[in-house]
């Protein structure tokens, strides 16, 4: 009878899968390279418009002043101004009302679904589900980038606008300034995770992207509106940017800001639950 022996030292191991910290860490990483240029072809442009309204403020300065007096009290109530003398109120009413607001939160949409519904429509999310991934840290993956992302874009444009505002512009307040850009977050944020609930009921982005953005856009319309119309005024409290407001002018607002990302969290962590639920196409 032969007897196997085996190797001095030879023990035999057995890999155990990683943990759900690490599958989480992992495909955060993934994200942010899948984004990495997202910063730049998001936040450059962005950029690049708020550095020109800065740049130009010196030239108008004068005239905006003159012309904002004559404004009907409606419109300025709209914009939340009653003076226009400063170049951090101009990029406040230039970008930060409408511009950079709505166009971070469709970032957002188009991010945070990403690895999901674009993944299934495109055909390769069963393939991502087949490693030991879990349809919840994918949701959860997924917001985590978006909100990484989203503040490098903030920076990109915090750079930009202040560079030109120090060097053209006459001076800026970076204080001002950052406030103004971080209040954007929390917005955008509660937009991503309004798309990520949209996931738990359909599997086209394109319905998705609808539900998200038309919802984007009826609450600033509500918003807008309600300053204007004492009858619509009461709506205002379903409408997101009754809680945005103006940093810029009056400060951050810490209770609107964690309402708005709690708000987020609650609507990613409703999607993630519906997502989990729902057969994949």
């Amino acid at each position: 009878m032969s007897t196997m022996v085996k190797p001095a030292g030879h023990v035999l191991q057995s890999r155990s899968p990683p943990s759900s910290w690490r599958r989480l860490l992992a495909l955060v990483r993934r994200g942010l390279r899948d984004n990495r240029r997202a910063p730049l072809t998001w936040g450059g442009p962005l950029g690049a418009m708020t550095a020109l309204m800065a740049a130009i403020w010196p030239s108008i300065e004068d005239s905006m002043a003159k012309l904002v007096e004559g404004y009907p009290s409606g419109l300025k109530d709209v914009f939340g101004i009653q003076t226009l003398d400063t170049i951090e109120k101009y990029i406040d009413v230039e970008m930060l009302s409408l511009v950079v607001p709505l166009a971070l939160a469709f970032f957002a949409v188009r991010c945070a679904t990403r690895a999901t519904v674009t993944a299934e429509d495109r055909g390769y999310l069963d393939t991502l589900l087949s490693a030991p991934v879990s349809r919840r840290a994918l949701i959860a993956s997924s917001f985590a980038v978006t909100g990484i992302v989203l503040a490098a874009i903030l920076a990109v444009i915090w750079t930009l606008t202040w560079i030109a505002g120090v060097t053209v512009g006459g001076g800026i307040s970076a204080a001002k300034l950052a406030a103004g850009l971080v209040n954007v977050w929390p917005l955008a944020m509660m937009f991503a995770g309004l798309a990520t609930l949209a996931t738990g009921f359909s599997r086209r982005p394109a319905t998705v992207t609808a539900v998200a953005t038309g919802t984007l856009v009826a609450m600033y319309v509500i918003d807008v509106v309600g300053k204007l119309a004492a009858p619509v005024e009461p709506l205002r409290s379903v409408s997101a940017f009754r809680y945005y407001g103006s940093a810029i002018q009056n400060g951050l607002d810490a209770g609107h800001m964690i309402g708005l990302t709690l708000a987020a969290i609650a609507l990613t962590t409703a999607g993630a639950l519906l997502f989990e639920r729902r057969d994949l196409g």
